[in-house]
């Protein structure tokens, strides 16, 4: 699917798929299209170009009611009602989606139990912390109990142990009801623990896979030597290195990801600094890694 406003291009031909039962992470830095592609996911924007199918043959563009009511959408920005309490929020939200009152009622009852927040159902939504109102936003997304779950930077503001909860829910509701969900985070650690990932930059989708498959592109690459001396000083010394694709304290370590085909010259350039040993890459090194190669691809292009 392509998006544009106006001229500017903010979803650039960006394809994947997202397998029914699984927890996909969409990843990318502010800006970078992830929510505007999770709207035309959602039905919520049309697209410039392209669609979205699923549900057993439904097309996004052409069956658009019928494709929102088979999914669940939390977005970035709260979307409750700050004036009515958190009952009277999902109670709306349930009547919307077409439950009938017995079953609406069964509903509140599990999410705010699920979510620990049934003592707050009298609350007023606007005197609740955020993580609270996220609790709430997630449930009213699953009040109708959908088969495609979207979630945008859903533990934003939450604290760890929401957090915690926020994926617990993640896994129960992908492993044992067989929904989909589709999430984007910031959060690394988070991005782990999906079963598949798609990073996206500037409108461009520039990868996806499972984790352990996208930290292959740096295996036997990325190395880490413990400091004795100045860390400063360290990584000063091997800043443009041309043996080194990139460098970067790791606490009072350095790690450096040799460039491809010189790992032996890179090896020997940390050597005077203390130990090399080969590091487990993260997503983050990932992430930057892809980038940096994106952000040269696209510098070649332009010359």
């Amino acid at each position: 699917m392509t998006k544009r406003f106006g001229s500017f291009v903010a979803v650039n031909d960006v394809e994947f798929d997202v397998p029914r039962g699984k927890v996909f992470g969409f990843l990318g830095p502010n800006g970078s299209g992830k929510s505007t592609t999770i709207r035309m996911l959602a039905g919520l924007l049309v697209p410039s170009e392209g669609t979205a199918y699923g549900f057993d043959g439904l097309d996004v563009r052409h069956d658009a009611e019928a494709w929102k009511g088979r999914l669940g959408y939390m977005s970035q920005k709260f979307s409750l009602y700050l004036d009515l309490t958190v009952e009277e929020n999902l109670r709306f939200f349930g009547t919307v989606y077409g439950l009938s009152s017995s079953r609406l009622e069964e509903r509140i009852a599990a999410v705010s139990d699920r979510l620990l927040f049934r003592p707050l159902l009298g609350t007023l939504t606007e005197s609740l912390s955020t993580g609270w109102r996220q609790r709430v936003a997630l449930a009213a997304a699953l009040l109708h109990e959908p088969e495609l779950l979207f979630l945008d930077e859903p533990t934003g503001g939450v604290d760890p142990r929401g957090r915690r909860l926020f994926w617990d829910l993640i896994y129960e509701l992908a492993a044992e009801k067989g929904m989909t969900v589709l999430v984007t985070t910031h959060y690394m650690d988070e991005a782990e623990q999906c079963d598949s990932l798609a990073f996206i930059l500037n409108g461009d989708l520039i990868a996806r896979g499972a984790p352990h498959e996208l930290k292959r592109r740096l295996s036997g690459r990325l190395f880490e030597v413990p400091l004795e001396g100045e860390p400063f000083a360290a990584l000063a010394a091997v800043q443009g290195s041309p043996e080194l694709e990139d460098a970067y304290l790791f606490g009072l370590r350095l790690r450096a990801l040799a460039e491809e085909g010189r790992v032996e010259d890179a090896v020997q350039r940390l050597a005077p600094l203390g130990s090399p040993a080969l590091a487990e890459p993260s997503l983050e090194d990932v992430f930057v890694d892809l980038a940096r190669d994106y952000s040269r691809s696209h510098r070649e292009n332009a010359a």
